[in-house]
This record gives C-alpha cells, sequence and structure tokens, in this order.
C-alpha cells in the first residue's frame, strides 16, 4: 500500500498540519520532492508532495502565488508541503488562500521536522510496498509452478490463478474454443471470448488485450475500460499454442 498524505498526517515523529483540503488526503504519494524553484515543473512526473520554503516564490504577491499553486495542481502535485520559519516565520495567508481555492492540500512543516525525514519516510514506506508486491509476485510464481507439476495440470494452475484474481480464468485452444475454466460456472463467459481469442492468436507473442467481459465487450475487443461491474467480470484467458 502507497504511503497517502493522510498517513504523513498521522505519522507521529513528522507532525505535519493539514490546513487545507482536509478532506482529500487519502491520495497517494508517489514520492517527495523538495524544491525552492519558482516553477518546479520541468522537474516533476506527477504524485509528489512537494515540500518548499518558499525561498523563490513571492509569496506575498496573490497573482503570482495563485498561478504557482495552479501549475502544481495541473503537474499532478498531491499536497504541498510547507516549512515556515526559514523564510517566512508562518505560513503565508495568501498560499493557504490559493491552495483552498484549487483544492490542492497543504500541509504545513513544523520547524523541528527536517524535509529529509518526510522524505525517508515516504521512501521507507514505498520500499516495504515493493518488497511485499516481489514477495507475493514470487509466492505465486511458485504457487502456479506446483500446481502446472500437480496431477490436474491446466486445469490446477487456473483455479489457482482464478483464486489469485478473486475472478475467474480460462485456457483456449487458437480455434477460440474453452480447453478449461475455473472456477466452472465462468464457461459461459469465457465461451463469449472465442472471437476475441482468435484476434489475439493471430498476433505477435506476447500479446495481450484488456476488455470487458460482460455483455458489453466491444467488437474491438477493448470494450469498456471503466473496471469490472462484480466479481463474476474479472478474469484472465490465456491461448493454448
Amino acid at each position: 500500500m502507497l504511503p497517502t498524505l493522510a498517513s504523513l498526517a498521522r505519522h507521529p515523529a513528522l507532525g505535519l498540519r493539514p490546513l487545507t483540503a482536509g478532506d482529500r488526503l487519502d491520495v497517494p504519494v508517489r514520492w517527495a520532492h523538495v524544491s525552492e524553484l519558482a516553477d518546479p515543473v520541468p522537474y516533476l512526473e506527477g504524485g509528489e508532495l512537494l515540500l518548499t520554503t518558499g525561498l523563490k516564490v513571492p509569496l506575498d504577491d496573490p497573482r503570482a502565488t495563485g498561478e504557482y499553486v495552479r501549475r502544481l495542481r495541473a503537474a499532478g502535485v498531491v499536497g504541498l508541503g510547507f516549512g515556515p520559519g526559514i523564510h517566512h516565520p508562518t505560513t503565508p495567508p495568501g498560499l493557504v488562500a490559493a491552495c483552498r481555492d484549487e483544492g490542492l492540500p497543504l500541509l504545513e512543516v513544523p520547524r523541528p521536522t527536517p524535509f529529509i525525514a518526510i522524505s525517508k519516510t515516504v521512501s521507507a514506506v514505498l520500499a516495504a510496498e515493493q518488497y511485499r508486491t516481489t514477495t507475493a509476485g514470487f509466492a505465486a510464481q511458485r504457487e502456479l509452478t506446483r500446481a502446472a507439476s500437480g496431477p490436474d495440470g491446466a486445469r490446477g494452475v487456473l483455479a489457482r490463478l482464478a483464486g489469485r484474481l478473486d475472478g475467474w480464468a480460462a485456457l483456449h485452444d487458437l480455434s477460440g474454443a474453452p480447453v478449461a475454466v475455473a472456477p466452472p460456472w465462468a464457461e459461459r463467459r469465457a465461451a463469449r471470448l472465442g472471437g476475441e481469442v482468435r484476434r489475439l492468436a493471430g498476433r505477435a507473442a506476447p500479446s495481450s488485450a484488456v476488455l470487458d467481459a460482460g455483455p458489453g465487450t466491444g467488437s474491438d475487443g477493448t470494450g469498456d475500460r471503466r473496471g469490472p461491474r462484480d466479481p463474476e467480470e474479472r478474469g484472465a484467458g490465456a491461448v493454448e499454442p
């Protein structure tokens, strides 16, 4: 699980104080970046908590402050952490107003909290999440390998895969006919994908497609990208050469 502004605000060692958009703190933070540039946008990727003391930003100018906050918002910055006590004795009211107007969460960083402490906290949570994801991937790989070498063969693999997906899985031959499906209730859904499987089989390997396995599957195979509407619509398929 990625760190969020809310989890950082709750961290007892950081002491961050939300000043605006307190109802929008459950947004993931993909990195904590320090910048004193008046326009840090060229150096951002989106998803950052930007940390600044306002060294280069004319925070006494409402128009410039508003433009600064709008640029950050448009660049995908998820939150602004402001450290008073260096260049500004307190968090400037104009910055608070601009962040409130733009809906950008503003967190006040207390003077005793160094910016690097925030960066280290975010980095540690991201590293833990990467480790968890990698470990889970290896565990799934071992589970599927054992199933493949077991007496049930492909059906055993599909059953384990469907369990991992919390949905269903199917193996099709090149004609688009289902060879094996798990769980059994998904057979009808798998059968409806015959045309898409044949189209996919005609591509160079490896190939994949994203589609809605429900009644509204589009003829181009992309379907409705809004996501599954119920557990029965979450599935995975493979083509048997």
